[in-house]
């Protein structure tokens, strides 16, 4: 990638591209959206600058894939032709006006198509959170109701989910998957963002209290976090408990970062380099959420 490839930009894609568009397409699709104006949608990208940046070989594939995006009515594309000194012949220019959505989208940061993994993976990602709950990274879908609703076998569901997580760039969980990768945008309110900050200070001070080096901080992954269960703070937790008011021990045992931490993070590294590692710590525990915790209901 590029030094432009590698800036941060936040791209805001339809999610009606869900079932009609497939891995090679949404990538193309992808770098198209960052390759044109992010307010009116006007890219005057040639098709052998996409064919670049896509790894695909064929200018007449790009073709293909422009005229179906035209056909779904995510872009219209209008034609110049014109004289071509450096090429010595008449050429065809290319102007597509890309439809910014206002409603139903999602967005993801430019910094992942310069992420080191497959482009298919990046599309699958994009795909995926397609399928999310409003304004969270988290799909309740199993992979067989994934691959029905993005029009893919299950095999090849099941070879990305399985790619993602090896990544580090998906979760899964109980009954659920949480798209991990900073790059897959989740918008976060202010009330959230100070939430965030208060759960990170509860880790980061385990950390340093076990003379560990605590990961960076990071709002969305901290988001997924707050999303999960640990939503409550502590001192209202702890009061309903005692106050034996709404919550039993077993719940506060559950819902109370500051009790699972000793308990499930007792042998930690001497540096954590993401929060990723208490997200996966704690993902995979069992128990029903109640109606108060739900994750569509937090963001």
């Amino acid at each position: 990638m590029d030094n432009e490839e590698k800036q941060s930009r936040k791209c805001i894609i339809t999610r009606d591209i869900a079932g009609k568009l497939n891995l090679d397409e949404t990538y193309v699709f992808m770098c198209l959206l960052f390759k044109s104006d992010y307010r009116t949608g006007e890219s005057h990208v040639l098709r052998e600058t996409l064919c670049k940046v896509t790894g695909l070989k064929d200018e007449d594939t790009i073709t293909k894939y422009t005229s179906k995006f035209q056909e779904l009515k995510y872009l219209d594309k209008s034609f110049v032709k014109g004289y071509n000194e450096e090429a010595n012949r008449i050429s065809t220019s290319i102007t597509y006006m890309i439809d910014i959505p206002v409603t139903n989208w999602v967005r993801f940061d430019s910094k992942l198509l310069a992420e080191d993994i497959p482009n298919k993976l990046k599309a699958f990602l994009v795909l995926l959170k397609c399928l999310c709950l409003n304004n969270t990274n988290v799909t309740c879908y199993s992979k067989s109701k994934i691959a029905e609703l993005l029009n893919m076998d299950r095999g090849t569901v099941s070879k990305y989910i399985k790619m993602a997580i090896e990544h580090d760039k998906l979760v899964e969980g109980d009954k659920l998957f949480l798209i991990t990768d900073e790059n897959i945008m989740v918008d976060l309110p202010q009330q959230v963002i100070e939430e965030t900050n208060k759960v990170y200070g509860i880790i980061r001070d385990y950390c340093i209290k076990q003379n560990v080096i605590p990961p960076p901080y990071n709002a969305n992954l901290t988001s997924h976090l707050l999303q999960m269960r640990f939503n409550t703070p502590e001192d209202v937790l702890k009061r309903d408990m005692e106050n034996n008011k709404y919550r039993s021990v077993e719940d506060y045992k559950y819902y109370s970062l500051v009790y699972n931490l000793p308990v499930h993070c007792k042998n930690l590294p001497r540096q954590i380099n993401s929060l990723q590692y208490f997200i996966k710590a704690f993902l995979g525990m069992k128990k029903e959420m109640p109606v108060t915790c739900r994750v569509d209901m937090i963001l």
